[in-house]
C-alpha cells in the first residue's frame, strides 16, 4: 500500500533553484539544436518537452544564448523541486501542492521527472510560494 500524499509531502524537502530560468518554444525541427545548447551550457537542471507542435525547454536564462532564438520566451522563473522519490501510484501530491499555491494566488508550471516533481513559480513570488508550501512539506534547501 502506498503512503498518502499528505504523509509523503510531510517528509518532502523543497529544493529551491532561484534561477532565473526561462521557458522557450522552438519548432520541432530545432529540438537537436536545443538539446545541444543545453549540453553546452552544462545545465544541472533543465527539461525539454517535445510534442506534435513544438519543442519547449526550461533552462537557465543565460543558456538561451547557446540556443537558436526561440519563437516564444517567458523569463523570470524559479524552480522548486519536491525532493522525494514518489511512486507512480501515490494519488494527490500535485493536487495538494497546486491547491496550496492557487489558494495563495500563485500561477505555476509543473514538470514531472521519473521520481520527482518540479514546480515553476515567478521569481518575484518565490517567497510567497515557499510560505504556501511550508505547512505541507518538510524543510527548504536553496541551491544555485
Amino acid at each position: 500500500m502506498s503512503p498518502s500524499a499528505a504523509d509523503l509531502l510531510s517528509k518532502t524537502e523543497l529544493v529551491v533553484h532561484p534561477g532565473p530560468f526561462a521557458l522557450g518554444s522552438w519548432s520541432k525541427a530545432q529540438v537537436s539544436a536545443v538539446y545541444a545548447g543545453i549540453l553546452r551550457g552544462n545545465e544541472a537542471l533543465a527539461f525539454v518537452v517535445l510534442d506534435d507542435r513544438e519543442a519547449t525547454a526550461m533552462l537557465r536564462e543565460k543558456t538561451l544564448m547557446e540556443l537558436p532564438p526561440p519563437r516564444h520566451v517567458e523569463k523570470g522563473w524559479a524552480v522548486i523541486t519536491l525532493d522525494q522519490v514518489m511512486e507512480w501510484d501515490v494519488v494527490g501530491v500535485l493536487a495538494a501542492v497546486t491547491g496550496a499555491l492557487a489558494e495563495a494566488g500563485l500561477s505555476l508550471g509543473a514538470a514531472t521527472a521519473f521520481s520527482r516533481d518540479h514546480l515553476l513559480v515567478r521569481t518575484e513570488r518565490l517567497d510567497d510560494a515557499l510560505a504556501a508550501l511550508r505547512s505541507l512539506c518538510g524543510g527548504v534547501t536553496v541551491r544555485d
